[in-house]
């Protein structure tokens, strides 16, 4: 936002340090070119690097490891230590190093995958949060069969966070004035 003039936050030039707000805007003017990198807002972990790069930044493979676990293919356990990270939707076609594009896959089920008959996609819930986990993967069998594989961190489920009721208590339904404090049954901890 700093860059776009909408904020006077104070900027992060590598391998320096913080600058204000101007003199970010103005190296940003002069850069011949920008990398986009989408990081979580609080961990900072990389979670996309788009269509810059095919290799999977060390930060983004480290947090694919924990939400995979094993191989992404139906029934395989393999630790994801032992598996590849590929792209379910080709980079070589347009798929982006993006969090939600990346699985890991066994070297068997990785060769399933690409000399085989076999399909993989990541289903589509249309959430808007782009933090999320992915969905579920979807593999499609030759024969056309469909199966599916959760990760092993699920997606949190949405809440529905709704104001809590405001209580009518009424007149008198305190204590009285100049009467005496309410007593607690339980002492601390409760």
């Amino acid at each position: 936002m700093t860059l776009l003039g909408v904020s006077e936050e104070d900027g992060h030039l590598a391998g320096y340090g913080p600058i204000d707000a101007e003199t970010a805007r103005d190296l940003a003017a002069r850069a011949p070119s920008f990398r986009r990198l989408l990081t979580h807002p609080e961990s900072g972990v990389v979670l996309s690097v788009g269509r810059e790069s095919y290799r999977v930044p060390s930060d983004l493979r480290a947090w694919l490891r924990i939400r995979d676990e094993t191989c992404r293919f139906p029934g395989c356990n393999r630790r994801s230590e032992g598996c590849d990270v590929d792209h379910i939707a080709p980079w070589q076609t347009g798929g982006e190093t993006d969090h939600r594009n990346l699985i890991h896959l066994c070297r068997h089920h990785h060769r399933i995958k690409h000399e085989t008959a076999w399909s993989v996609s990541a289903s589509d819930s249309g959430s808007a949060d782009p933090f999320a986990s992915p969905d579920d993967v979807i593999w499609t069998s030759p024969s056309g069969r469909t199966y599916v594989d959760h990760p092993a961190i699920p997606r949190p489920a949405r809440l529905s966070v709704e104001p809590r009721p405001q209580l009518d208590l009424g007149a008198g339904s305190g204590p009285a004035e100049g009467g005496p404090e309410p007593s607690f049954p339980d002492l601390p901890p409760f």
